[in-house]
Protein backbone atom coordinates (compact mmCIF):
# COMPACT_ATOMS: atom_id res chain seq x y z
CA UNK A 1 0.00 0.00 0.00
CA UNK A 2 0.96 3.72 -0.96
CA UNK A 3 0.31 6.66 1.96
CA UNK A 4 0.89 9.90 0.89
CA UNK A 5 2.33 11.09 4.55
CA UNK A 6 3.65 14.48 3.68
CA UNK A 7 4.16 17.45 1.38
CA UNK A 8 5.48 21.06 0.79
CA UNK A 9 5.94 23.01 -2.21
CA UNK A 10 7.59 26.60 -1.60
CA UNK A 11 7.69 29.63 -4.10
CA UNK A 12 11.01 30.76 -4.99
CA UNK A 13 9.97 34.12 -4.75
CA UNK A 14 6.50 35.12 -2.89
CA UNK A 15 6.70 38.38 -5.49
CA UNK A 16 5.95 35.86 -7.89
CA UNK A 17 4.03 32.32 -8.35
CA UNK A 18 5.25 29.15 -7.52
CA UNK A 19 5.67 27.04 -11.04
CA UNK A 20 5.49 23.39 -9.20
CA UNK A 21 2.69 20.94 -8.43
CA UNK A 22 2.19 17.88 -7.14
CA UNK A 23 -0.45 14.91 -7.41
CA UNK A 24 -1.24 11.69 -5.93
CA UNK A 25 -4.18 9.63 -7.44
CA UNK A 26 -4.80 6.48 -9.11
CA UNK A 27 -2.00 4.62 -6.64
CA UNK A 28 0.25 6.95 -8.58
CA UNK A 29 2.19 9.93 -7.44
CA UNK A 30 4.05 12.53 -8.82
CA UNK A 31 5.94 16.35 -8.94
CA UNK A 32 6.02 18.70 -11.95
CA UNK A 33 8.08 21.51 -12.13
CA UNK A 34 6.80 24.26 -14.77
CA UNK A 35 10.35 25.71 -16.23
CA UNK A 36 10.72 29.38 -15.79
CA UNK A 37 9.42 31.53 -18.92
CA UNK A 38 12.02 32.86 -20.82
CA UNK A 39 10.10 35.84 -21.99
CA UNK A 40 7.24 38.70 -20.81
CA UNK A 41 4.36 38.69 -20.76
CA UNK A 42 3.14 34.80 -20.99
CA UNK A 43 1.16 33.72 -24.21
CA UNK A 44 -1.64 31.92 -21.86
CA UNK A 45 -2.30 34.68 -20.15
CA UNK A 46 -1.43 33.37 -17.19
CA UNK A 47 1.11 34.83 -14.42
CA UNK A 48 3.74 32.57 -16.16
CA UNK A 49 3.62 29.84 -18.94
CA UNK A 50 5.31 27.43 -17.02
CA UNK A 51 2.40 28.14 -14.08
CA UNK A 52 0.14 27.10 -16.75
CA UNK A 53 1.78 24.16 -18.19
CA UNK A 54 2.72 22.45 -14.78
CA UNK A 55 -1.38 23.28 -13.54
CA UNK A 56 -2.51 21.43 -17.32
CA UNK A 57 -0.60 18.42 -17.21
CA UNK A 58 -1.49 17.73 -13.23
CA UNK A 59 -5.13 18.20 -14.21
CA UNK A 60 -4.75 15.20 -16.98
CA UNK A 61 -2.96 13.44 -14.56
CA UNK A 62 -5.85 13.60 -12.03
CA UNK A 63 -8.46 12.74 -14.71
CA UNK A 64 -7.08 9.29 -15.90
CA UNK A 65 -5.79 5.87 -14.37
CA UNK A 66 -3.92 4.83 -17.52
CA UNK A 67 -0.71 3.11 -17.74
CA UNK A 68 2.00 6.31 -16.90
CA UNK A 69 3.20 6.12 -20.10
CA UNK A 70 -0.49 6.71 -21.63
CA UNK A 71 -1.48 8.96 -19.35
CA UNK A 72 1.74 11.26 -19.74
CA UNK A 73 0.75 10.98 -23.84
CA UNK A 74 -3.00 11.99 -22.75
CA UNK A 75 -1.77 14.77 -20.73
CA UNK A 76 0.46 16.47 -23.70
CA UNK A 77 -1.90 16.28 -26.05
CA UNK A 78 -4.51 17.81 -23.84
CA UNK A 79 -1.96 20.57 -23.14
CA UNK A 80 -1.07 21.16 -26.89
CA UNK A 81 -4.84 21.46 -27.80
CA UNK A 82 -5.80 23.57 -24.56
CA UNK A 83 -2.68 25.97 -25.52
CA UNK A 84 -3.56 26.43 -29.57
CA UNK A 85 -7.09 26.96 -28.65
CA UNK A 86 -5.71 29.78 -26.02
CA UNK A 87 -3.29 31.44 -28.37
CA UNK A 88 -4.35 30.10 -31.75
CA UNK A 89 -1.16 28.37 -33.02
CA UNK A 90 2.09 26.96 -31.30
CA UNK A 91 5.07 29.44 -31.39
CA UNK A 92 7.86 29.10 -34.27
CA UNK A 93 10.35 29.69 -31.96
CA UNK A 94 10.28 26.50 -29.94
CA UNK A 95 11.57 28.11 -26.97
CA UNK A 96 8.76 29.88 -26.59
CA UNK A 97 6.66 26.54 -25.96
CA UNK A 98 5.93 25.84 -22.33
CA UNK A 99 7.68 23.13 -20.89
CA UNK A 100 7.99 21.31 -17.75
CA UNK A 101 9.79 18.75 -15.20
CA UNK A 102 7.77 15.94 -14.32
CA UNK A 103 8.13 12.58 -11.96
CA UNK A 104 5.58 9.86 -11.68
CA UNK A 105 5.65 6.57 -9.81
CA UNK A 106 3.72 3.64 -8.61
CA UNK A 107 3.49 0.65 -6.42
CA UNK A 108 4.89 -2.71 -7.88
CA UNK A 109 4.84 -6.45 -6.36
CA UNK A 110 8.86 -5.65 -6.42
CA UNK A 111 8.67 -1.77 -4.55
CA UNK A 112 8.34 1.03 -6.97
CA UNK A 113 8.61 1.95 -10.58
CA UNK A 114 8.14 4.93 -12.79
CA UNK A 115 9.31 7.48 -15.51
CA UNK A 116 10.48 11.00 -15.65
CA UNK A 117 11.56 13.91 -17.79
CA UNK A 118 13.64 16.80 -16.99
CA UNK A 119 15.63 16.98 -14.11
CA UNK A 120 12.88 15.97 -11.37
CA UNK A 121 14.28 13.50 -8.76
CA UNK A 122 13.25 10.40 -6.64
CA UNK A 123 14.60 9.22 -3.56
CA UNK A 124 14.15 6.23 -1.44
CA UNK A 125 14.82 4.28 1.70
CA UNK A 126 13.89 0.46 2.39
CA UNK A 127 13.65 -1.67 5.29
CA UNK A 128 17.22 -3.00 5.16
CA UNK A 129 18.21 0.87 5.16
CA UNK A 130 19.83 0.80 1.20
CA UNK A 131 19.04 4.42 -0.48
CA UNK A 132 18.10 4.31 -3.82
CA UNK A 133 17.44 7.52 -6.49
CA UNK A 134 16.59 8.22 -10.04
CA UNK A 135 15.32 11.05 -12.14
CA UNK A 136 17.01 13.37 -14.67
CA UNK A 137 20.11 13.20 -16.21
CA UNK A 138 23.43 12.96 -14.51
CA UNK A 139 25.21 15.30 -12.99
CA UNK A 140 22.36 17.65 -14.19
CA UNK A 141 23.01 20.37 -11.60
CA UNK A 142 26.98 20.16 -11.42
CA UNK A 143 25.98 20.96 -15.61
CA UNK A 144 23.47 24.11 -14.21
CA UNK A 145 26.27 25.14 -11.70
CA UNK A 146 28.79 25.33 -14.92
CA UNK A 147 26.89 27.02 -16.93
CA UNK A 148 25.99 29.55 -14.14
CA UNK A 149 29.14 30.57 -13.65
CA UNK A 150 29.10 31.86 -17.10
CA UNK A 151 26.68 34.22 -16.53
CA UNK A 152 28.31 37.82 -16.61
CA UNK A 153 25.42 39.81 -15.55
CA UNK A 154 24.45 37.33 -12.93
CA UNK A 155 23.66 41.01 -10.52
CA UNK A 156 20.50 41.92 -12.32
CA UNK A 157 17.47 39.51 -12.17
CA UNK A 158 16.82 36.26 -14.43
CA UNK A 159 14.16 37.90 -16.98
CA UNK A 160 16.75 40.91 -17.18
CA UNK A 161 20.07 39.24 -17.71
CA UNK A 162 20.11 39.71 -21.37
CA UNK A 163 23.44 37.45 -22.27
CA UNK A 164 21.94 34.61 -19.97
CA UNK A 165 18.92 34.74 -21.31
CA UNK A 166 19.60 34.57 -24.77
CA UNK A 167 21.78 31.56 -23.78
CA UNK A 168 19.13 29.91 -22.32
CA UNK A 169 16.92 30.51 -25.41
CA UNK A 170 18.80 28.66 -27.67
CA UNK A 171 19.52 25.80 -25.30
CA UNK A 172 15.86 25.53 -24.62
CA UNK A 173 15.35 25.69 -28.32
CA UNK A 174 17.53 22.63 -29.14
CA UNK A 175 15.22 20.60 -26.12
CA UNK A 176 12.44 17.91 -26.72
CA UNK A 177 14.16 16.89 -30.44
CA UNK A 178 15.47 13.55 -31.60
CA UNK A 179 18.62 13.55 -29.91
CA UNK A 180 18.59 16.02 -27.03
CA UNK A 181 16.86 16.11 -23.64
CA UNK A 182 13.30 15.63 -23.27
CA UNK A 183 10.93 17.27 -20.72
CA UNK A 184 7.42 17.51 -20.84
CA UNK A 185 5.63 19.52 -23.36
CA UNK A 186 3.15 20.16 -26.07
CA UNK A 187 4.84 17.29 -28.11
CA UNK A 188 3.21 13.93 -27.33
CA UNK A 189 6.35 12.07 -28.50
CA UNK A 190 7.36 13.17 -25.00
CA UNK A 191 5.49 10.01 -23.37
CA UNK A 192 7.83 7.58 -25.19
CA UNK A 193 11.33 9.40 -24.66
CA UNK A 194 10.22 9.60 -20.63
CA UNK A 195 13.21 7.71 -18.64
CA UNK A 196 12.11 4.35 -16.99
CA UNK A 197 13.05 3.80 -13.61
CA UNK A 198 12.26 0.92 -11.03
CA UNK A 199 13.45 0.23 -7.24
CA UNK A 200 13.65 -3.07 -5.36
CA UNK A 201 12.53 -2.34 -2.15
CA UNK A 202 12.20 -4.34 1.28
CA UNK A 203 8.65 -3.00 2.92
CA UNK A 204 8.25 -0.73 5.06
CA UNK A 205 9.74 1.74 2.85
CA UNK A 206 9.94 5.20 2.20
CA UNK A 207 9.86 7.84 -0.91
CA UNK A 208 10.63 10.88 -1.64
CA UNK A 209 9.65 12.91 -4.88
CA UNK A 210 11.32 16.30 -5.25
CA UNK A 211 11.57 19.18 -8.11
CA UNK A 212 15.05 19.90 -8.55
CA UNK A 213 14.55 23.11 -6.23
CA UNK A 214 14.66 20.97 -3.12
CA UNK A 215 16.59 18.27 -4.41
CA UNK A 216 19.24 20.78 -4.19
CA UNK A 217 19.62 19.89 -0.83
CA UNK A 218 21.39 16.80 -1.72
CA UNK A 219 22.22 17.41 -5.44
CA UNK A 220 23.73 21.22 -5.28
CA UNK A 221 24.54 21.66 -2.37
CA UNK A 222 25.68 18.28 -0.74
CA UNK A 223 24.07 18.83 2.29
CA UNK A 224 22.91 15.11 2.32
CA UNK A 225 23.96 12.09 0.33
CA UNK A 226 20.77 10.18 -0.75
CA UNK A 227 20.52 7.90 2.46
CA UNK A 228 20.78 11.29 4.94
CA UNK A 229 18.26 13.27 2.82
CA UNK A 230 15.58 10.37 3.59
CA UNK A 231 16.85 10.23 7.02
CA UNK A 232 16.53 13.67 7.58
CA UNK A 233 12.97 13.53 5.63
CA UNK A 234 11.55 11.26 7.90
CA UNK A 235 13.07 12.08 11.76
CA UNK A 236 12.96 16.27 11.12
CA UNK A 237 10.22 16.51 8.35
CA UNK A 238 9.81 18.03 4.77
CA UNK A 239 9.15 21.63 6.70
CA UNK A 240 12.49 21.52 8.47
CA UNK A 241 14.67 20.47 5.35
CA UNK A 242 12.90 23.35 3.45
CA UNK A 243 13.83 25.97 6.62
CA UNK A 244 17.79 24.22 5.66
CA UNK A 245 17.33 24.72 2.16
CA UNK A 246 16.34 28.83 2.51
CA UNK A 247 19.36 29.10 4.73
CA UNK A 248 21.97 27.73 3.04
CA UNK A 249 20.22 30.09 0.20
CA UNK A 250 20.30 33.32 2.15
CA UNK A 251 23.75 33.06 3.17
CA UNK A 252 24.78 32.72 0.03
CA UNK A 253 22.36 34.84 -1.62
CA UNK A 254 24.87 36.19 -4.28
CA UNK A 255 25.73 32.93 -5.49
CA UNK A 256 29.66 32.79 -4.93
CA UNK A 257 29.89 29.44 -2.85
CA UNK A 258 26.98 27.97 -5.17
CA UNK A 259 27.08 29.45 -8.65
CA UNK A 260 23.03 29.46 -10.05
CA UNK A 261 20.52 31.36 -11.94
CA UNK A 262 18.23 31.97 -9.26
CA UNK A 263 19.09 32.61 -5.94
CA UNK A 264 15.95 30.52 -4.78
CA UNK A 265 14.43 28.12 -7.03
CA UNK A 266 10.47 27.01 -6.58
CA UNK A 267 10.73 23.42 -4.02
CA UNK A 268 8.23 20.74 -3.92
CA UNK A 269 8.88 17.72 -2.37
CA UNK A 270 5.96 14.41 -1.32
CA UNK A 271 6.74 11.86 1.41
CA UNK A 272 5.37 8.68 1.42
CA UNK A 273 5.55 5.30 2.61
CA UNK A 274 5.05 1.48 1.17
CA UNK A 275 3.69 -1.01 3.31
Amino acid sequence: MLTLIETISLAGDRAKQNDDVHGFAHGRAWVIDGATDLDEPSLTGWRSDAAWVAHAANAALYNTNASARAALRAASESARASFIALTGELPEEQWRWPIASLIMGAETDEGFAGIDLGDCRIFALDADGAAFCAGGPEQAADAETALATQQTDADKPLLRRTETIAKLRRLRGMMNRDGSHWTFCLDPECAARARDWAFSLKRPAHLLLATDGFAALTDRYRAYDPSGFMHAALSQGLHELARELRTIEHQDSDGGRHPRFKRSDDATAMLLRLE
